[in-house]
């Protein structure tokens, strides 16, 4: 299924675009609002966990149930990509809340997660922006690769983006459109630039190597 949505320069970056439908969208985002699960602050913008919390000291899934309703996607997911690894499910989804002009610094996953990941993005449109590490530490000049991420578009990456990539979104409050590897899946009428209206959601679902269940 991938292999037609394989974008840019760098190796297993892919962007499917309309994942989910408007409708799947509208009642997927007042489930994540709704839900008992707490909001958390980090750096001005919003975040919920499902599936419990990664502890850095224990370096593993401290686990707790993942919501029922989050489950025929996250099954979705696993069937349609295979990004979790050979027959895995992911076992952690965590939600951010973006405002206009809000954005997240160049990082990295790490280790403690099998190296795949998919984004799931609802409500305002952004540019993602892939750049590669130098082999003597920081950042490499220039980005490697910009995504586009429209709403209920899914990117998926693993291997050389996960990496030997940091990923993130600038805090501005337009986003040029201008180099993005993905233009292609994007609508004629896009313009030049994206500006973001209302909050963007965004759903990043991984799995954790190491867990230490909790459910009993």
């Amino acid at each position: 299924m991938l292999e037609d949505f394989r974008v840019g320069s760098l190796a297993n970056v892919c962007y499917i675009p309309d994942y989910i439908t408007a409708k799947e969208e509208q009642r997927l985002a007042e489930r994540l609002c709704c839900c008992k699960t707490p909001w958390t602050e980090v750096s001005g913008r919003r975040l919920k966990n499902y599936g419990g919390r990664v502890h850095d000291k224990s370096c593993a899934l401290l686990q707790a149930p993942l919501p029922g309703w989050l489950e025929p996607l996250l099954q979705r997911l696993s069937r349609d990509t295979q990004v979790f690894g050979p027959g895995q499910q992911p076992n952690h989804v965590l939600l951010n809340a973006y405002k206009p002009g809000q954005g997240i610094m160049p990082h990295q996953d790490g280790p403690l997660y099998h190296p795949g990941v998919c984004i799931l993005s609802m409500g305002s449109p952004t540019v993602m922006h892939f750049t590669r590490k130098c082999p003597q530490g920081g950042l490499c000049e220039g980005r490697e690769l910009s995504v586009a991420l429209m709403p209920r578009s899914l990117l998926i990456f693993s291997g050389e983006a996960y990496e030997q990539c940091l990923h993130g979104i600038d805090a501005a409050p337009v986003h040029p459109l201008h180099g993005v590897c993905n233009r292609a899946f994007l609508d004629r009428d896009a313009g030049q630039e994206l500006m973001p209206e209302g909050e963007r959601f965004s759903l990043t679902v991984r799995r954790v190597l190491k867990v230490r269940s909790l459910l009993r």
